[in-house]
Formats: structure tokens, sequence, C-alpha cells
């Protein structure tokens, strides 16, 4: 399963499962900003939200920046190659991941559920911090001209 997520400040304010074998493409990345991400960015009154995403095929659509720009969002530069940039890559997916290294689900609702457990338990205590630590590696990237960061 795919898992499509947004992470504002020390929180994952919403995410989505694709069904298994099914692919984000620029379709369904479209639907996640307009039915999930707007109307919570919305209700947390994030007046214009900073997107940080990586060069994926779906972000760089025609109807995505439509998007952004018809909700005067902004988009910041993703250098090419760098997801020591991207604050889910950093600390989120990890923390995500993690307490279901090795583990075995009946089926697709108990591993969905067993997500969203962790997922709530990380914003519950507030425990995700790649937003935090994007300035300093976003200047690290600038100093090293692009090179991949530890």
């Amino acid at each position: 399963m795919t898992l499509i997520s947004a992470f504002h400040k020390r929180k994952i304010i919403t995410w989505q499962f694709l069904p298994k074998n099914v692919m984000v493409n620029y379709a369904n990345y479209l639907e996640f900003l307009e039915n999930r991400l707007h109307p919570e960015v919305r209700k947390a009154r994030i007046h214009r939200p900073l997107i940080l995403h990586d060069n994926a095929t779906p972000h760089k659509q025609p109807a995505v920046k439509d998007f952004f720009n018809q909700h005067r969002w902004r988009v910041l530069r993703h250098p090419p190659y760098s997801p020591d940039l991207s604050p889910p890559d950093i600390d989120g997916f990890v923390k995500i991941k993690q307490p279901h290294k090795g583990k075995r689900y009946q089926n697709e609702n108990e591993l969905i559920r067993a997500y969203e457990e962790t997922i709530n338990k990380i914003n519950l205590e507030n425990s995700f911090k790649g937003i935090y630590m994007l300035p300093c590696r976003w200047e690290s990237v600038n100093q090293t001209g692009g090179e991949y960061i530890k």
C-alpha cells in the first residue's frame, strides 16, 4: 500500500492510503490536495502554506501547479536528488514505519488501523521534527552546491 501524507510543524495533518497496487499519479495526488489537505489547511488556519515536495512527476503536473496557484500556496524549490531535504524522509516515514518492522497483518484493514494508530501517537506526542530541521539542512545543501548531506 502507498501512503500519501502532509506534515505541518510537529504533526502529520492528513494522510491517505491508496489501494493495493495503485501508485501515486497526478490525479490521485490532486484529489489528495483538494479533498484531504485543503480542508485541513483551512481548519488549521494556515494562511499561506509553504509546500515542499520532491520532483516526482505527479508534483510537477500543470493541474497540480494550477491548484497551488489558485489557492496561493507557495512551493519551495526542491533541488533534484535531495531526499535529505524532505522532512518526511528525515524522520517522518521512519517514525511511521519503525513500529511495524517485521510484523505481519491479517489484511489491509488491520494494516491501515495499525498505521493510523502510529500516526495518531506521533501526533499526540508531537514527535515529528523534520520541519524544524529543514532550515539548517536547506542551508547545508545550498552551501555544498546540492551535494547529499547526512
